[in-house]
């Protein structure tokens, strides 16, 4: 009788084959790791953990999580023409709808052909994000949230389909209408589309002309700051990126674009000089008389005085002091209504 060691049962059940999973166009048998549970694959003597859908998932064991956003106009045009000296016209072609779309990788990597353009080559005014649902059927929704959205098509992605089209010859309608538009269309993997992390190192490669990393969700939050930017002044800004990004509520835009964190770092700054010049350098400590404070809601506030302006419109020819004490107070009273 032939005796095997415990060490070689867990080896044994560590490396266990369990099925085979798809990576950068080629095919892997996927083990599990006893030690924590995850399934992997082995690439050239590195592992590769997956997600619960079984691809290799975005982020990997041991590296950092790149959260920055695309800073300006400037770093994209660097970006963008790293794509275009090299020729890569997928990249480039898929970097510009990461960025003017907002959306994340994997809804922009299922997309076909049909969602943007009609039969005859022109092209559409809206693109329904859709995803494959768990029967293999492409249906309304984005991969991740299952939220439908329709996108308008706003002009640079107009140009950046003509300038593709103009430089790959290999697209024709009549018979890649159907068909995913981020396919690769040379080398040893021609007709598979193009994997995340494919985008992921192209991205690397191009970043290298910045002087901080970006990733595809750097696209989405740079957009969505810029446009900030460009509309300074618009009390619904927030509002449209939080229905434009999908997202629940405004919190979770504020966090997403980094303001929280930013206030966060401010806040914990301005405590620290304080600290600082009072218990450490020992100053002292000023008299502060202690005012009540009010916290409120950004939206709930945003829409209140929305109203309130447009009440005191309605009372601006209003001459009789009583009447405009009522409706001073009546405001106040609006404001502790909706405090926290």
């Amino acid at each position: 009788m032939v005796e095997i060691s415990e060490e070689k049962v867990i080896e044994s059940k560590q490396e266990s084959i369990k099925n085979t999973c798809e990576y950068q166009g080629e095919l892997y048998f996927v083990f599990s790791d006893i030690s924590n549970g995850k399934c992997f694959i082995d690439v050239n003597g590195e592992r590769k953990y997956l997600d619960k859908n079984g691809c290799v998932a975005n982020k990997q064991c041991g590296t950092k999580s790149i959260k920055t956003a695309i800073e300006n106009f400037e770093d994209m045009k660097k970006i963008q023409d790293y794509f275009i000296e090299n020729k890569k016209w997928n990249f480039y072609l898929l970097f510009t709808l990461n960025i003017n779309t907002g959306r994340r990788i994997s809804d922009l990597l299922q997309s076909k052909w049909s969602d943007f353009f009609y039969k005859n080559g022109n092209m559409k005014k809206f693109w329904d994000v859709k995803r494959i649902d768990e029967l293999g059927y492409r249906v309304d929704g984005e991969k991740k949230t299952r939220k439908k959205k329709e996108l308008f098509i706003n002009i640079a992605i107009q140009e950046a389909f003509r300038i593709f089209l103009e430089n790959e010859k290999s697209i024709d309608f009549e018979y890649d209408y159907d068909e995913y538009i981020f396919k690769q269309l040379h080398g040893t993997h021609r007709g598979k589309v193009i994997s995340q992390e494919g985008y992921r190192q192209a991205l690397i490669k191009a970043g290298e002309y910045l002087d901080y990393d970006i990733r595809s969700h750097s696209m989405r939050r740079g957009m969505g700051k810029m446009m900030i930017e460009l509309h300074p002044n618009d009390l619904v800004a927030k509002s449209v990126l939080m229905e434009l990004y999908n997202h629940s509520s405004e919190k979770i835009t504020n966090k997403y674009l980094g303001e929280t964190a930013k206030l966060e770092r401010e806040y914990l700054q301005d405590f620290g000089e304080k600290y600082k010049k009072y218990v450490m350098d020992g100053q002292e400590i000023p008299f502060v008389v202690k005012k009540p404070v009010s916290v409120y809601d950004n939206s709930e506030l945003r829409d209140y005085m929305l109203c309130a302006f447009g009440k005191i419109l309605d009372a601006k020819d209003e001459t009789n002091a009583v009447e405009i004490m009522k409706l001073y107070n009546q405001l106040l009273d609006g404001l502790e209504m909706i405090a926290k």
